[in-house]
């Protein structure tokens, strides 16, 4: 079928089927052209000035207007247009192409971002209320609990009304052992939602903050003086990777309340 040949050579399925009728009735009214091409006469005459445009059909009169097929070797120049079209686009492109890049989401680019100033911080933190699987945290509440507290309990309180499981590895230390307690006892629902153990830790470390592993995110604050920011890591791969040392780290921690049983020798 030849209008399905001037579709590979680019012309639209409408185009094709009113140029053949053009080149069957050599010059015509619109009526005669979309009748000819079985087209209402709207779409018959949309095409038409586009085919115009394109120098394959030629126009004339002004209140009647009749249509004139050009000869056929006239869409060699239609496709050489095109083609100089293409090309132009093609050279814009690849000015284009840093720019796009640099903004190109995958798996192997992680997404970060930063955030600064008490408002932010939170905002960016309660990211995690977002969460459609289970939360790992792991935290140091010492220095940062006592800045953070409103901020911490609004985010378990508002996780548990959502039904959002977390698993928590803490920094075993007087401040943390005060904010679970003060948190969880009372409260059979957050228990139910969250599940805490401790990281009984010797050696101390100059940490301060949580950071919160989900999905395929990272979110944490660190909340020491010099840093005070809070950050969104967005990376499948890196997320996945978190988890798989948060799960070993997991298995080795003690369940706050079990005391471990001695092995018989």
């Amino acid at each position: 079928m030849l209008d399905i040949e001037l579709q590979k050579l680019g012309l639209q399925e409408h185009e094709a089927k009113v140029y053949l009728a053009c080149l069957e009735l050599g010059h015509a009214s619109v009526t005669q052209i979309s009748k000819t091409a079985g087209l209402n006469r709207t779409t018959g005459y949309d095409v038409l000035e586009r085919l115009t445009k394109y120098g394959i059909v030629s126009r004339t009169g002004v209140k009647k207007k009749t249509y004139i097929v050009e000869s056929p070797a006239k869409l060699k120049m239609f496709l050489k247009d095109k083609k100089r079209v293409y090309e132009k686009r093609i050279q814009m492109l690849d000015d284009l192409l840093p720019e796009l890049g640099s903004i190109f989401k995958t798996d192997l680019k992680p997404v970060i971002k930063f955030a600064e100033g008490r408002k932010e911080m939170e905002k960016l933190y309660l990211g995690v209320l977002e969460s459609k699987s289970t939360v790992y945290s792991i935290l140091n509440l010492q220095g940062y609990a006592e800045i953070f507290d409103e901020m911490g309990t609004f985010q378990t309180t508002e996780r548990t009304k959502r039904k959002i499981k977390e698993k928590v590895l803490a920094f075993k230390n007087e401040t943390a052992e005060e904010w679970h307690a003060k948190t969880y006892k009372k409260s059979k629902g957050k228990q139910l939602y969250t599940d805490y153990r401790w990281l009984d830790i010797k050696k101390t470390y100059t940490t301060a903050g949580e950071v919160n592993i989900f999905d395929d995110r990272v979110i944490g604050i660190l909340s020491s003086p010099k840093e005070n920011v809070a950050f969104e890591i967005k990376s499948q791969s890196f997320t996945n990777f978190l988890k798989v040392i948060f799960e070993i780290a997991w298995s080795a921690s003690k369940p706050i309340g079990k005391k471990v049983k001695k092995k018989k020798k």
